[in-house]
């Protein structure tokens, strides 16, 4: 029902603009009065703040930093941190589309998933989550994951047997003509948990708030990378690295970008070590060390293709380096690592995979964040 006010002077709260009320408007879904140039023309009129928005085309996924568990954990929820390959899910109700972290389309990658659509229904979303493969008794395994993240659809369609994936989603961005990224993250849970999809390769992982440390130590029994803590209060920053995220690492492991490879003395066929770097502040590709262990005889094989590929005389590195086939820094890896001391070089490394899905120029080195507040 319209208020009856009187025909003065005054402010739309929306716009700022002074209007008479000689036709009082108000908005159906908050009750707050506006001029007729903040309000729809429908009989039932909605304010600019409460008026559907159109769906997002792109979404840069959030990103969390490198951290400790926070000391009030009643205030931040907790998920286990996972080994696969972040996909936003784009679903307007008719076409399904799955983006990288790279913003490249791999819905063709993942035959699994041409029904997805079919569980979510007409109500149309825009999900974050994480696509892993798991191994014969249903554990993330990264190594399984590289098949995944480098086969083409063809490929994909023969493979999907023998590789299966589940997306595990963990955020809503967006249902039913609303953006839900101002959301505190508590608010954007139960929105996801709400939609109660329904399909094979699809799950929603468990979030538990002020679990911290038990999270944690079951982490470090199954052999999970560490936990992700993220504070009830926060919105959803797309494309930032927030500090409202903590990813808290039981084992030293991030991307690298390769600079340059050295071969296996004696055998022309095997790589000896790769030679990792990351982007420091300057904008310059620092030396972070190498790495020479954890490569398979398939490993070996893509690997070299690729290096050759790519290979250049002079060193990408800003500093000096060991003698090495190098190469234009375009290649990005992931290793694990045991120790890395400010000012030294990586110890104790293992590769793990190739990172299709991450840009070489975004590859920093991870540092923990510091902070009091909680």
């Amino acid at each position: 029902m319209l208020r009856d006010f009187s025909l003065t002077d005054a402010t739309c709260p929306h716009c700022g603009l002074q209007y008479r009320y000689d036709e009082p408007r108000e908005c159906w879904a908050c009750g707050i009065p506006s001029c007729r140039y903040c309000l729809t023309e429908d009989i039932d009129p909605l304010c600019p703040e409460c008026r559907p928005s159109s769906m997002p085309m792109e979404i840069l996924p959030m990103l969390a930093v490198l951290g400790d568990l926070p000391d009030k954990q009643h205030l931040w929820a907790f998920e286990y941190k996972w080994d696969g390959m972040r996909v936003i899910c784009y679903w307007d109700g008719t076409t399904l589309r799955l983006e990288s972290r790279t913003q490249r389309n791999i819905t063709a990658s993942f035959p699994e998933f041409r029904n997805f659509g079919e569980a979510i229904g007409d109500c149309s979303v825009i999900l974050d989550g994480e696509i892993l493969a798991l191994d014969r008794y249903g554990r993330p395994n990264f190594t399984l994951m590289q098949r995944r993240m480098t086969a083409g659809p063809h490929q994909a369609v023969r493979i999907a047997p023998d590789v299966p994936v589940v997306y595990y989603l963990f955020d809503i961005l967006y249902i039913r003509d609303h953006q839900t990224m101002s959301l505190p993250y508590s608010e954007r849970r139960r929105a996801l948990e709400a939609l109660e999809l329904n399909h094979p390769h699809c799950q929603i992982p468990p979030s538990y708030v002020g679990e911290g440390d038990a999270m944690l130590d079951v982490a470090r029994e199954r052999g999970l990378e560490g936990v992700v803590a993220k504070r009830l209060t926060s919105p959803y920053e797309p494309g930032q690295r927030s500090p409202n995220w903590r990813k808290v690492k039981l084992i030293g492991r991030q991307e690298f970008v390769v600079g340059g490879w050295t071969m296996e003395r004696n055998n022309p066929q095997r790589i000896g070590a790769l030679l990792l770097g990351y982007y420091g502040e300057n904008g310059q590709l620092q030396y972070a060390g190498r790495v020479g262990s954890g490569f398979s005889a398939e490993d070996h094989k893509r690997l070299l293709a690729l290096l050759s590929e790519l290979e250049r005389p002079v060193s990408p590195f800003s500093g000096p380096v060991p003698a090495a086939h190098y190469i234009a820094p375009r290649l990005v890896v992931e290793a694990e690592y045991r120790r890395w001391y400010p000012g030294g070089y990586l110890q104790q490394t293992a590769y793990k995979g190739i990172r299709p899905d991450k840009r070489p120029s975004e590859v920093i080195r991870e540092q923990k964040v510091v902070t009091n507040a909680g």
